[in-house]
């Protein structure tokens, strides 16, 4: 039986038009960013402006880590670390949404530090004041965010937060300080060993289960008089509670699995790792402990 002739296209004819490269602001990339940043102000006014708005924008300067900061800089660790945790959440989000992981990044940089600027802009018209090292700080937040995700770091490498034990005065002999109170609040930069020590090629075995970090936190810089006040840096050794927990069956395929796991991934439980500390203030170690020591201190009036 003879084979049937080839075809051959006729002529002019060729490959047909390449399709367009799919838009970076799609339909639902669109309204997920503008959602965001319409959600911010709003969240904003009704979280910190509503009792405090005077109606007239003014800039502050609000220092760094400094000890005359009014939180000792531990707002802008604050700053810092969620603007770290959210920027890898709108990259999940992103990606969730078809992006490439190239365009998740770049995405989630510019809602975050967006959202932040817009944060700061609500600051102005209130009590607190726009600060720059507050824009500054997001910022810095969202590009750690943004070189963690893009080498391939997330299981090394994270930020956390958590609370920690705080005595504060009584009412009557508190000092009258400014602003909100961070001394049961601390924040950490840790190395996980499940994910470091395979990339230096050992084992991890029971190591996998613990993490090490460098801590920072201030003590007393609302209620407390300036002699008592604390600027704590120090450095912990914890329990990995994701990598426990998946080593009894966790997983992140269902979703209170995954809800866990990334809880526990970038929240500081209290108690599950202990460290020293050196005051920054007066060159004082304190541990080891969980993160809570100072003496907060009397204020006596007249």
């Amino acid at each position: 039986m003879p084979e049937p002739a080839a075809t051959e296209d006729p002529p002019g004819a060729g490959p047909g038009p390449a399709l367009p490269p799919p838009r970076l602001f799609d339909r639902k990339t669109t309204l997920f960013t503008a959602g965001v940043l319409v959600l911010m102000p709003v969240v904003g006014y009704f979280t910190w402006w509503h009792d405090d708005t005077n109606g007239k924008f003014h800039t502050v300067d609000e220092g760094w880590f400094g000890e005359e900061t009014y939180t000792g800089g531990a707002d802008k660790a604050s700053h810092i670390t969620f603007a770290y945790m959210v920027t890898l959440g709108f990259q999940s989000a992103y990606r969730a949404l078809g992006k490439t992981p190239g365009e998740s990044r770049a995405l989630a940089f510019g809602l975050t530090t967006a959202a932040g600027l817009i944060e700061e802009v609500g600051d102005g018209f209130s009590k607190y004041g726009f600060s720059w090292q507050d824009v500054a700080a997001n910022t810095l937040g969202a590009g750690l965010a943004t070189v963690v995700d893009a080498y391939g770091l997330r299981d090394t490498v994270v930020l956390r937060f958590g609370n920690v034990p705080n005595t504060i005065p009584p009412p009557c002999c508190r000092y009258p300080g400014f602003g909100g109170d961070y001394s049961n609040q601390i924040y950490t930069a840790d190395l996980l060993m499940s994910g470091f020590l395979p990339r230096v090629g050992a084992k991890p075995g029971i190591a996998r289960f613990f993490l090490a970090g460098m801590t920072y936190g201030s003590k007393g810089y609302r209620h407390s008089p300036p002699e008592n006040r604390q600027r704590q840096l120090g450095f912990e050794i914890g329990l990995n509670l994701p990598e426990i927990l998946r080593a009894v069956g966790v997983r992140d395929t269902t979703w209170w699995g995954k809800a866990l796991l990334v809880l526990f991934k970038y929240y500081r439980v209290p108690y599950t790792a202990f460290g020293w500390q050196v005051d920054l203030n007066t060159g004082t170690w304190y541990g080891p402990n969980t993160g809570g020591s100072y003496d907060p201190g009397f204020v006596i009036y007249d």
